[in-house]
């Protein structure tokens, strides 16, 4: 959950949102509910409000599914009310 700018010159570290199986109904904007697809083999939530920074070293895996457009803007628009730059 960073810009590609960071991606692209061997930053060490990699802002991360993790996921969840214990999935909360109705918990906007502190989370963001997944289909299970591809390689996430269960519902998930997205825990906007746990977001971290990690080094690239602990990332061991290929991603476990890809999110669209309007999925990532969504939760852009949760990140900003989290952040308090959007109310």
């Amino acid at each position: 959950m960073q810009c590609d700018d960071l991606n692209e010159v061997d930053h060490p570290g990699t802002i991360v949102l993790p996921l969840t199986t214990q999935i909360h109904a109705n918990a906007q904007p502190l989370r963001f509910n997944l289909a299970a697809r591809g390689a996430l083999n269960q519902t998930s939530d997205v825990m906007i409000d746990q977001a971290r920074a990690i080094d690239n070293q602990r990332i061991t895996s290929e991603p476990l599914t890809s999110l669209s457009g309007l999925e990532m803007a969504t939760i852009e628009r949760y990140m900003k009310i989290i952040l308090g730059f959007e109310q």
